[in-house]
């Protein structure tokens, strides 16, 4: 069974305080010799052809990662990333509970938490937590506690709040609406390349699409299910 992804792409990529981002480590991944591009022979020639191109290539690829037009799409691209991740979570909740052990002022205290996967860029970690309470006041044991269906549906009910809340205060809209489709890179020469389709899909004008699988191909005819145009 596939399981959701809960992390995105450009948070690995891009920059932070603590690392540099996955273009520059690539870059500067290099252990060239330049002692063998010397000499006159054929393989000496192949080796400065091919030395020139190497820098025109790095030259070009520095100016794009560089360029502030793709800055600004690569880091919208990591907000829209991070929205994803974090609605799989809140669609598809996996919810566990475990049990923790804290010290404070010399004593140690017993809680049961409930806890999920959910990617959160401020936390090292990809899960969320929850405190249901101390272990000594609710008095039953993780195995029990599972199996109790009205316990487990408050559990998730304070998951999901408290994923619904992280991603509130991010405050990451969305600012396609309609089915479009946009490519958009900035060379190097700072001219846009895009492809823009935004001819809407709809299953009601078009009994040949299924409702069950985007896409103009053709369909069989549903026996008891789908989307049945009305005869006029």
């Amino acid at each position: 069974m596939k399981e959701n992804i809960i992390k995105g792409i450009m948070t690995d990529i891009l920059e932070t305080k603590g690392k540099k981002s996955a273009f520059e480590v690539f870059l500067e991944g290099e252990n060239i010799n330049l002692k063998l591009l010397s000499g006159s022979g054929e393989v000496e020639q192949i080796r400065n052809q091919v030395f020139n191109k190497y820098l025109n290539a790095k030259n070009e690829y520095q100016s794009i990662i560089d360029n502030k037009d793709n800055i600004n799409l690569f880091n919208r691209m990591k907000e829209l990333e991070t929205l994803i991740v974090q609605s799989r979570s809140i669609i598809g909740t996996v919810t566990k509970l475990s049990m923790i052990n804290q010290n404070r002022g010399g004593s140690e205290t017993s809680y049961i938490i409930a806890r999920a996967p959910f990617f959160n860029p401020d936390n090292v970690k990809a899960e969320i937590r929850v405190y249901l309470g101390k272990t000594e006041e609710i008095g039953r044991t993780i195995e029990d506690l599972s199996k109790d269906t009205k316990f487990m549906d408050e559990a998730e009910r304070q998951i999901v709040n408290a994923m619904k809340d992280v991603m509130e205060k991010r405050k990451v809209e969305v600012a396609i609406k309609k089915s479009v489709s946009i490519k958009q890179l900035v060379t190097n020469h700072g001219e846009a390349e895009e492809e823009v389709n935004g001819k809407p899909t709809n299953l009601r004008e078009d009994p040949r699409l299924s409702p069950f699988k985007p896409g103009p191909g053709s369909n069989p005819k549903p026996k008891h299910y789908g989307i049945v145009p009305k005869k006029k």
